[in-house]
């Protein structure tokens, strides 16, 4: 009866086993993806090539990350040149005075996508540290049940040598 409740732990714990090593894989999957998608907009931009290459999982949020960024941006941007230009007085030669509006509205643009970069790159680095926590959750319970499959073996196996016939 012992090693029929033994054999029945040891297989509900290779269970749970193959479930966490499964569980494992897939966050192990999850966070390369996430870390690939991190590199991928590490210079505020998404290029066709990110998009390209991009994990399967990621595709939606480097595409939304894109659109969105640029639309904040413009929009932001409009604004700001729009309180800058009331501001400045027409003096210059209509060229020059273009070409210094598209500077300075290149430039608000670009301060608006750095400021989107560092909100979407924050947000990633609370849920990697949280991916990474989740895995290791993970790994400590495979570890708990390879020790206790461990501890199960041993029984199992001085079970064994104890109810053999000893013949002398």
């Amino acid at each position: 009866m012992t090693f029929l409740v033994l054999f029945a732990r040891k297989m509900m714990l290779k269970n749970q086993a193959s479930d966490l090593n499964y569980k494992l894989m897939q966050k192990q999957q999850e966070l390369q993806d996430l870390q690939s998608y991190t590199a991928a907009i590490a210079d505020g931009e998404v290029s066709l090539n990110d998009l390209s290459t991009a994990p399967a999982s990621m595709f939606g949020n480097m595409t939304q990350y894109m659109v969105g960024s640029h639309n904040y941006a413009m929009q932001a941007a409009q604004q700001q040149y729009g309180m800058f230009a009331g501001q400045q007085a027409v003096s210059q030669d209509a060229m020059a005075q273009q070409q210094y509006q598209q500077l300075v509205f290149k430039n608000l643009y670009d301060q608006q996508k750095q400021q989107v970069l560092k909100a979407e790159q924050a947000k990633l680095h609370v849920k990697e540290k949280s991916m990474e926590n989740e895995k290791l959750r993970l790994e400590q319970q495979l570890k708990l049940i390879e020790s206790e499959l461990g501890t199960i073996d041993q029984s199992i196996d001085k079970g064994v040598k104890e109810a053999a016939p000893q013949y002398a």
